[in-house]
């Protein structure tokens, strides 16, 4: 980290609230008209740092930088900037929480077109969905949604959400979650990182896994694995030749369903739960 001395810096992520768990990693963000994303070791410990410019879209950025901590900032750079943000802050997580509902609509839609010839596909467009829907309900009530901990931040939301975190909870199929299915699913998620993500993530997601199994988190575990994912999935969504490569290894990821009245009909809820959501 001695690299970065000189520049503004500040840290981020769940290191800054109370859900933090030994496995996380520490995110830093450097303000640097530059291109710096990298992961670094230190001790026992992953630190993730990348770069931000004074000049990005502040309601793009904000989500990112919720209650983040400035290390050091000899010219009052970060410390101007995060006053922007906590200003824009309620308005940038609205806009970001609209986004991902149309996202987990344009998913559900899919799951139901594909669930009468695909029912493995449509599962698979489902429970993306679903991830993108709980995200969504996260930014709107008032919090950045973190992968390893958005169980913790859902059971913390008012009862108003409570149906529809229900219906996404049982597209994603969490009542499944055990040693066994955890296990299963670790292997191939760290493949599709690996070889559909392609980025320097892959130690943290096997450290997350493995701490999450070992300490006996299956449920927690299931869901971020399922996160990770979900993102390789929609990364390629738009190519066929990949998905098709892929499907088996998604199959097994993801812990897919090929009960097609399940699909079907978790989908249509799915479907109601986003314009619900859209139209609060």
């Amino acid at each position: 980290m001695t690299k970065y001395e000189k520049f503004p810096i500040a840290l981020t992520g769940c290191r800054t609230t109370s859900l933090a768990l030994d496995c996380c990693e520490y995110d830093f963000v450097v303000l640097f008209d530059g291109n710096i994303h990298e992961l670094l070791q230190v001790d026992e410990n992953y630190v993730e740092v990348h770069a931000i410019q004074a000049k990005q879209n502040l309601y793009t950025l904000a989500p990112l930088l919720q209650n983040m901590q400035i290390v050091n900032d000899p010219s009052w750079a970060l410390a101007t900037l995060k006053q922007d943000i906590v200003t824009v802050m309620p308005k940038a997580l609205s806009s970001y929480a609209r986004n991902v509902t149309v996202d987990a609509l344009f998913y559900a839609n899919k799951s139901r077109e594909a669930v009468k010839n695909n029912v493995l596909l449509s599962s698979l467009w489902l429970k993306c969905a679903a991830y993108y829907y709980l995200e969504a309900v996260i930014a709107k009530n008032g919090s950045q949604p973190m992968p390893t901990h958005m169980l913790a931040q859902l059971r913390s939301i008012s009862d108003s959400d409570s149906q529809g975190i229900t219906v996404a909870s049982t597209c994603l199929g969490l009542e499944r979650a055990n040693k066994s299915s955890v296990s299963r699913c670790m292997e191939a998620v760290i493949g599709l990182n690996e070889n559909v993500i392609k980025n320097h993530t892959t130690p943290i997601v096997k450290r997350k896994g493995k701490f999450l199994l070992q300490s006996g988190m299956y449920t927690d575990c299931y869901f971020y694995l399922g996160y990770i994912a979900r993102n390789a999935a929609v990364k390629i969504a738009s190519n066929q030749k990949m998905m098709k490569d892929y499907t088996f290894m998604m199959n097994i990821a993801m812990d897919l369903t090929t009960d097609q009245s399940f699909v079907s009909r978790l989908s249509n809820d799915l479907v109601d739960s986003c314009n619900t959501l859209l139209l609060r």
